[in-house]
């Protein structure tokens, strides 16, 4: 039976990822055109107009690069500053990042089983699900990695050089959204590198393919994040001056402590698989336009978007974790080996940081860590019948637990009647409090 079932699983998997891509693009829009632009939303409709037009960081994340003013000011241009404009490409790469999830798992996993879980994971995760559906662009951390990691996979199969330049120019362009880009980039690099070193080629047909890789996944990047930097250039700075600016970039980066007192959540990374964590921003919106302005009050202008970590998922990580890399240690797996360093070394500096690391950050790391927990729930329980029917239980559970969650995630939570007391008592408390 374990055959038939593997052959099912595989033949049918382009079926299920397509199946799992379009509900998760339905999960992504829903109630997206009646969902209230947030502070963030309004910022990065301003700070892609002052970027692409004059040159100007800011207002929000002018520490960051700046990949996202350029999408977003091209697509506002052809769409308008609606929400196709300003949240279109959020809403592009979240959706499109479960199929490369996916693709991804398979390569690395060998099971097409664990890596439908894992798209699964990520087509329903409410904090993937949040940023999904915003102006910021967090879920660009998701997206591009990925796409590169695949892009690289393809290479060292069929060492097409083009599908290498291809891995080289994803990682430019999410090193260009946000610089954590560069530990998944570290990580594959070295699984690359180390490929070819254990080939024993010869000495300048070793030297030839390491340069070439040099040049695909250092220089290239670096060439991608230097060209997104052309509107701050013509503002008529030098390239003398571009060290200056990547300098005071990383200062505010490493010690700033947030934007706005409108988020609000848990701030330590080390905590995000060992308890539940959640992040929270809350704003106010007018109801009506007809309406005279008055006080907004809870009950009918707040807006909160509370993306809570699923404990049945994230509380399974670490475990995982540590099983994987016992599995991948033994078996000598260099792709298990690879995806357990994926997830450790692109989380570790979040853990240890200083500073404080708000839960939107984790869309950098979630991906590698469903890899991970995919791959143990189907080594664990994939074996037997009766242990595949408490791998569904436990998957239905995932779901039904995630529909509370998504209404939350979206701003719906004051619909909820038990929900809804609790949230406005909250707001109320906070609001007495001073905090």
């Amino acid at each position: 039976m374990e055959p038939n079932r593997e052959t099912v699983f595989d033949r049918r998997f382009p079926l299920f990822v397509w199946a799992l891509s379009l509900a998760a693009f339905l999960l992504r829009v829903l109630w997206l055109p009646s969902q209230p632009p947030s502070v963030d939303d309004f910022s990065v409709a301003i700070t892609a107009i002052n970027y692409v037009e004059s040159g100007q960081l800011g207002p929000t994340m002018w520490n960051h690069p700046g990949l996202r003013n350029l999408l977003v000011y091209w697509s506002m241009e052809l769409f308008g500053s609606g929400v196709v404009g300003v949240k279109g490409w959020c809403v592009l790469f979240g959706t499109l990042s479960v199929p490369l999830l996916a693709l991804v798992a398979r390569q690395l996993t060998v099971s097409p089983p664990a890596a439908l879980m894992v798209a699964f994971f990520w087509a329903v995760e409410p904090l993937a699900v949040d940023f999904s559906r915003q102006g910021i662009n967090d879920i660009y951390l998701a997206f591009f990695p990925l796409l590169a990691i695949w892009c690289a996979l393809r290479y060292e199969e069929g060492r097409t050089p083009w599908w290498l330049v291809a891995s080289g120019t994803a990682f430019g362009l999410g090193l260009a959204s946000k610089w954590s880009v560069v530990f998944p980039l570290a990580v594959t690099g070295g699984l690359l590198c180390l490929h070819l070193l254990r080939e024993r080629s010869g000495g300048s047909l070793l030297v030839a393919r390491l340069s070439f890789l040099a040049c695909s996944l250092v220089v290239l990047p670096l060439t991608v994040y230097l060209l997104t930097f052309f509107p701050w250039f013509g503002r008529g700075y030098s390239l003398s001056e571009w060290p200056i600016l990547q300098k005071a970039m990383y200062r505010e980066t490493k010690l700033h402590t947030g934007y706005h007192t409108t988020i609000r959540g848990d701030h330590r990374a080390w905590e995000w698989f060992v308890r539940p964590v959640t992040y929270q921003e809350t704003f106010f919106v007018r109801t009506d336009d007809q309406e005279p302005m008055r006080e907004p009050s809870v009950e009918e202008n707040a807006v909160i978007l509370l993306a809570v970590a699923n404990p049945l998922v994230w509380l399974l990580i670490l475990p995982a974790t540590a099983w994987t890399a016992w599995r991948g240690s033994r078996t000598r797996d260099r792709m298990l080996c690879y995806m357990v360093a994926l997830f450790v070394i692109t989380y570790l500096p979040f853990a240890v940081a200083n500073r404080p690391i708000w839960v939107n950050t984790a869309v950098a790391v979630l991906p590698f860590a469903f890899m991970i927990l995919g791959y143990a729930l189907w080594d664990n329980l994939g074996g037997s019948t009766a242990r595949r029917r408490a791998l569904a239980v436990y998957l239905a559970a995932v779901l039904i637990s995630t529909a509370p969650l998504y209404l939350l995630a979206i701003g719906k939570g004051l619909r909820i009647p038990y929900l809804r007391e609790q949230l406005i008592r909250t707001l109320q408390l906070r609001h007495h409090s001073g905090d």
